[in-house]
C-alpha cells in the first residue's frame, strides 16, 4: 500500500516527519534521553445536522479542525515515564493541541517544537518520579517492561476530498425535521433530538522507529432520542440508532419514519408501566443488549494495559488456558472487519493510535480463554501489541476494544431459548423471568478497592410469566453483578445476531466500538430498582 511517491504527494506527513527528526535529533542526546517519540494527528471535517419537533436546532455548516498528540518516552523499553506510580496514580495528560490548516511548514514547525519541548519536560520530571516511587514501592506483580518492540510499517491512503462525499446539508435538514416532527403529536415526549453527523477523518502517525501512516475514516452516524418523565419522577429514555460506512446503507425515509413511530408509542406504553421489583432468577438477552452486556462485564477485563495496574482486580489475568464460558461460545475482537452478518461495524481501522496495525484476536475459542487485547503496554506472557491501542486524540492510548464479536457453534431457536427460560423460572419457583429487549450502555468497575462489579443500564424490560400470561413491559429495572458470577450462568445463544455500534468512554476518552452479537439465555441474573429524580414531572402540558 505504500510507496514513497505516493508519500511525497502528501506535503503534511513530509513536515510532521521532518520536526520530529529535528527534535528527536537533539532529545535523544539530551542528559536524560528520549528514547521515543511520536506525533499523531487528525483532520477532522465533520457535518453536525440537528433537528427537534420539526425544527432545525442550528447552522448545519461543517467543521474543520486539525488536531495532534505527542508522545515523548525517557528511560529505556523496560523502564520509563509512563510506568504507574503506585499508590498516586498517574494523569492521563489531557490537551487540545491545535494545528494550522493548510500546510505551512513554518506555523506547524513551530507548534510542534513548543509542544514537544514541553511534553519532553513533562516526561523528564515524571520519569524522576517514576524512579523514586520504583526505590521505596514494594516490587511489581507483573516484571513486564514498560514499552513493547514491534515491527514498524508504512502505510499511505490517498486523501478524499470531502466533495466527493456528495453530503447535501440541505436534504439532511429536511429529513431531520421530518423524522423529529414525528414526535410533535405526542405530549408524552417531553424532549426530542434528531440528529446527523458525518465525520472525515484523515489520520497521520509517524514515529521515531519508523512508521509513516496516513489512513482514512469516515462514517454516517443517525441518532434519534426521545424522553418523558413518570409520574413518580423517573426518567424515561429511549433511542434509535443508525450506523453506516456508506450512506447507501442507512435504512429508507419510510423505514425511519415507521421505528420513529413505533418508539414514539413505545414511550408513552413506557411511562404507563409498573415499577419492577428487585429480581434475582433466569434472563433473555436479545441480540442487541447482549451485546452491550459482553462490552460492559468482558471486554473491559481483557485490556491488557489494565490488568498490568497493580491497583486493578485483574479478574481474568491468571484465567488463560482456563474455561470461562460454555464451550460453544467464542469471543473475538476485529478491527479490520468493516461489516459482519452484512451489518456496519462501528469499532473498525486499518492501524490503531500507536501505529500498530489492527488484528484478529481470539480472545476466547470453545470457551477457554486464550488472549488478551494488546497495546503497546506489555505484560507477562504478551510481550506484543496487537493492535488495541486507542485513544481520542486529547489522551495518551491505552488498550481499548474495537469490534467484539461473539459467535456460538450451537444457536438454539427463539422458542428453544424461551422454553428453556420459563423451565428454568418453574424450577426457581419465579412466577416470572425477564427478557431484556433494548439497553442504553453502562459501566462496571475493574478496580480492587471497589466492588468488582457492573451496571448494564436496560431501557425495555418485558416480565415473561410461566403460566403463559402475555408479556408485561415494565421499568426502573438496572441489571447489576459481577463478572466471574454471572459468566458461569451463562447458557445458551440464540440463532439471530444483532449488534450495539456506539461509543465507548474510558480513560482514553469515548471511542467508536461495536458489539455483535446473539441472543443470549443467562440462567441467574440479578437486578435492582433504577434510581429516580424526586422532582414532579412537568405541571404545565408541552406547547
Amino acid at each position: 500500500m505504500f510507496s514513497q511517491t505516493a508519500f511525497t504527494q502528501d506535503q503534511f506527513i513530509d513536515i510532521l516527519k521532518t520536526e520530529l527528526n529535528r527534535n528527536y535529533a537533539v532529545l535523544k542526546d539530551s542528559p536524560t534521553p528520549a528514547y521515543y517519540v511520536s506525533y499523531r494527528v487528525q483532520d477532522m471535517q465533520v457535518y453536525n445536522v440537528r433537528a427537534s419537533f420539526g425544527k432545525l436546532l442550528y447552522n448545519s455548516n461543517p467543521v474543520q479542525q486539525r488536531l495532534f498528540n505527542i508522545d515523548v518516552r525517557v528511560g529505556d523499553y523496560e523502564m520509563d515515564n509512563t510506568r504507574e506510580i503506585k499508590g498516586g496514580g498517574r494523569s492521563n495528560d489531557y490537551s487540545n493541541n491545535a494545528l494550522v490548516l493548510d500546510n505551512n511548514p513554518a506555523a506547524i514547525q513551530k507548534t510542534l517544537w513548543r509542544t514537544t519541548d514541553q511534553a519532553y519536560k513533562d516526561a523528564v520530571k515524571q520519569f524522576e518520579n517514576v524512579k523514586a516511587n520504583v526505590a521505596v514501592k514494594v516490587a511489581s506483580e507483573d516484571k513486564s517492561g514498560d514499552f513493547t518492540k514491534d515491527s514498524s510499517e508504512k502505510y499511505f491512503e490517498p486523501p478524499i476530498p470531502l466533495k466527493n462525499f456528495k453530503f447535501d446539508v440541505s436534504e439532511w435538514e429536511k429529513k431531520l425535521k421530518k423524522y423529529s416532527e414525528v414526535f410533535s403529536d405526542n405530549k408524552d415526549v417531553l424532549s426530542n433530538m434528531a440528529n446527523l453527523d458525518f465525520e472525515l477523518v484523515r489520520k497521520y502517525f509517524v514515529d521515531t522507529e519508523g512508521r509513516e501512516i496516513a489512513e482514512n475514516e469516515y462514517a454516517y452516524r443517525l441518532h434519534i432520542s426521545i424522553s418523558t418523565t413518570a409520574d413518580d419522577g423517573m426518567l424515561l429514555p429511549l433511542f434509535l440508532s443508525y450506523f453506516a460506512i456508506d450512506v447507501k446503507d442507512l435504512p429508507s425515509d419510510a423505514k425511519i419514519l415507521k421505528d420513529a413511530k413505533e418508539l414514539s408509542e413505545q414511550l408513552s406504553a413506557l411511562r404507563k408501566a409498573s415499577v419492577a421489583e428487585a429480581y434475582s432468577g433466569p434472563a433473555l438477552m436479545t441480540a442487541e443488549a447482549a451485546g452491550v452486556f459482553f462490552h460492559e462485564i468482558f471486554g473491559h477485563r481483557v485490556e491488557g494495559a489494565r490488568l498490568k495496574q497493580e491497583s486493578d482486580a485483574q479478574t481474568f489475568k491468571k484465567k488463560v488456558g482456563e474455561l470461562v464460558l460454555p464451550k460453544d461460545i467464542s469471543i473475538i475482537f476485529d478491527p479490520k472487519l468493516k461489516k459482519y452478518r452484512n451489518m456496519p461495524l462501528n469499532g473498525s481501522y486499518v492501524f490503531d493510535d500507536e501505529g500498530i496495525r489492527g488484528q484478529r484476536v481470539e480472545v476466547v475459542k470453545n470457551g477457554i480463554l486464550n488472549s488478551f487485547l494488546m497495546s503497546r503496554t506489555p505484560i507477562e506472557n504478551f510481550p506484543n501489541s496487537n493492535g488495541h491501542g486507542r485513544a481520542m486524540i486529547y489522551f495518551d492510548n491505552v488498550t481499548r476494544q474495537s469490534n467484539m464479536i461473539i459467535e456460538t457453534d450451537s444457536p438454539k431457536s427463539e422458542a428453544e431459548l424461551r422454553a428453556m427460560l420459563v423451565e428454568q423460572a418453574k424450577n426457581m419457583n419465579r412466577e416470572y423471568a425477564y427478557l431484556f429487549d433494548k439497553v442504553s450502555g453502562g459501566f462496571t468497575s475493574t478496580g480492587r478497592y471497589m466492588p468488582n462489579a457492573f451496571n448494564v443500564t436496560p431501557l425495555i424490560v418485558y416480565k415473561i410469566y410461566v403460566d403463559g400470561r402475555p408479556d408485561e413491559l415494565v421499568r426502573g429495572v438496572d441489571l447489576v453483578g459481577t463478572p466471574l458470577a454471572i459468566f458461569s450462568q451463562v447458557e445458551a445463544c440464540g440463532k439471530d445476531y444483532g449488534v450495539f455500534n456506539g461509543a465507548c468512554g474510558a480513560e482514553s476518552g469515548s471511542i467508536p466500538v461495536s458489539c455483535v452479537s446473539p441472543t443470549l439465555y443467562i440462567k441467574m441474573i440479578e437486578t435492582q430498582k433504577k434510581a429516580k429524580s424526586q422532582n414532579q414531572p412537568p405541571i404545565l402540558e408541552r406547547p
